[in-house]
């Protein structure tokens, strides 16, 4: 049996042919046009060596470059490696080399860090630019040589594609074939490549877009506001809209007050963000207010949304935000709110969606039972092949079972609803108690004058660690720490309230708005250490 997950696009394109498939700025692109353009980039790809198999890294922002060579990738039934375009060269480069990536594709804007990165790595032997005519890029990016020195072959895909006649057809991989290598975010550690197929990509986004959950179809108008080169943003946004039909409109950049007057002009339908994001576009929505009145269906994910922000945003939209679970290593999605406002509980990321199950495993590999905290296991047609390179990680982070752990803290209620408690690396001990900082930050979150808040805990001699919060405080807005922690003090047990609290402009995030709460430890350690 064979199963590509560029199918989607080509089964769309016979479907919606003149619907409108991207739109970004003044640019457009019909599902017909989107399709051949994307057929002819992979015959540029063929006609220059790639074949079934290969890895591709693909380094680029939000733009309709990015989803036309994703599927062209895919079409040739070779491997996208999507990679954060804001990584420095070095870093770029280390993913070449992990990754075996043989060719890179960059967005011509970004042109000279790729460059940068390809030279020093030994195993990318093909550079491809995408987005801009040779006129508009430097000379220097396509050096002359004699003809006896070996320089590595560099092309303008935007040149090619018009020497190409857009009729190769799909390569027939299997379900199991690696479709993708998603390098995850590393705020625990060293990142490492997630390696999903066919099967995980095209089943996860077949079961989340159906109409009790995510609800995608050709009559909604998604937005990308995500990064598409992350699990959340490709399985929810870019490939959800494909399969469904649906028009995509893409912001390059994150930038809230942008996002809603795109949201405005375009009749958007679906969001899907973090929760910073709902937080940003809470706050410039209440200073601007556009008419975002076509909007029926958001939905969080990345991390814990805080209960300010779920109420807020009801309040400011009328209708609740359905919260999800996932990860890079479950396609992402394993859990999800039904859409259905009855079947919302405030606080759970919702049931596990068709063909995948959760459940909470106790420290001994046995499951808990209903509303035991434990940690999230999960298992089914959405979790990863394994790391690439490295199966004793692999091997580590599965139990008996083919159970993926997920390093998630939770419970599970009598409906089968899940409800997320901590990240298991992010429980602070206290004294031989067990803290939730999710618990403190939703506490800090309810006051006014808190924008935004992270917990962590830190080494203490005494009480093992003690517990340290980051807050940014709202525009116009003063407080002092005392007065934050009486607040904490009359809403929870003295042990669980912070020791410390420290004022900071903004929080460490990466590149989707999760808080890099290794970057807050670190901080906080380096002040605190003799001689510091």
């Amino acid at each position: 049996m064979g199963l590509n997950v560029a199918t989607c696009l080509r089964d769309s394109a016979e479907r919606f042919a003149d619907q409108q498939a991207v739109v970004c700025e003044d640019r457009s692109f019909t599902f017909a046009e989107l399709e051949r353009w994307s057929t002819k980039i992979a015959e540029v790809f063929r006609s220059r060596g790639m074949k079934q198999g290969d890895h591709v890294l693909l380094l680029a922002p939000n733009v309709p470059e990015f989803t036309a060579v994703y599927y062209a990738v895919l079409r040739i039934g070779a491997v996208v490696v999507p990679v954060n375009p804001i990584f420095i060269p070095q870093e770029i480069t280390g993913l070449l080399e992990h990754s075996d990536s043989k060719f890179l594709v960059v967005w011509h804007a970004l042109a000279e860090k790729g460059v940068a990165a390809f030279e020093h790595a030994d195993h990318c032997q093909t550079l491809f630019f995408i987005g801009a005519e040779r006129e508009n890029l430097s000379p220097a990016l396509f050096p002359v040589t004699p003809e006896n020195v070996f320089v590595k072959p560099r092309y303008l895909i935007d040149e090619l594609v018009g020497e190409m006649p857009g009729t190769l057809d799909y390569c027939q991989t299997s379900p199991d074939d690696t479709a993708v290598i998603l390098y995850t975010s590393g705020t625990t550690g060293k990142s490492k490549g997630v390696e999903l197929s066919h099967f995980n990509l095209f089943s996860n986004v077949h079961y989340v877009t159906e109409p009790h959950l995510w609800s995608v179809t050709s009559e909604s108008v998604t937005i990308a506001m995500l990064p598409l080169f992350h699990s959340f943003g490709q399985t929810g946004v870019q490939n959800a809209s494909i399969l469904a039909g649906a028009k995509m409109v893409m912001a390059a950049h994150f930038e809230p007050r942008r996002a809603l007057q795109e949201m405005e002009k375009h009749r958007v339908t679906h969001i899907a963000a973090v929760p910073t994001m709902f937080n940003l576009i809470l706050h410039t929505q209440c200073r601007y207010n556009y008419d975002v009145s076509a909007l029926q269906m958001a939905v969080s994910g990345g991390a814990a949304l805080p209960a300010a922000i779920y109420a807020e945003f009801e309040k400011q939209f009328g209708f609740r935000i359905s919260e999800g679970y996932g990860l890079s290593e479950t396609s992402p999605i394993a859990c999800l709110t039904p859409s259905r406002a009855e079947m919302n509980k405030p606080g759970s990321i919702g049931p596990a969606i068709y063909g995948t199950q959760v459940r909470i495993a106790r420290e001994n590999g046995t499951f808990a039972d209903v509303e035991e905290i434990g940690e999230l296991v999960v298992r089914g047609h959405n979790v990863m092949k394994g790391y690439y390179k490295d199966p004793t990680t692999t091997a580590a982070v599965f139990l008996d079972g083919g159970w993926f752990r997920s390093g998630d803290i939770g419970k599970m209620d009598a409906d089968g609803y899940v409800y997320i408690v901590d990240r298991a690396k992010d429980v602070i001990i206290r004294g031989g108690m067990n803290i939730y900082p999710r618990e403190i930050e939703d506490i800090l979150h309810h006051h006014p004058a808190v924008a935004e808040a992270a917990v962590v805990g830190i080494p203490d001699e005494t009480l093992s660690e003690n517990v340290v919060a980051f807050v940014t405080l709202a525009s116009g807005v003063e407080i002092t720490a005392r007065e934050l922690q009486k607040y904490c003090r009359n809403r929870l047990a003295i042990y669980k309230c912070p020791k410390i609290i420290e004022f900071v402009e903004k929080l460490p995030k990466n590149a989707t708005g999760k808080v890099l709460k290794r970057t807050l430890r670190d901080w906080k350690k380096a002040v605190t250490e003799p001689g510091k």
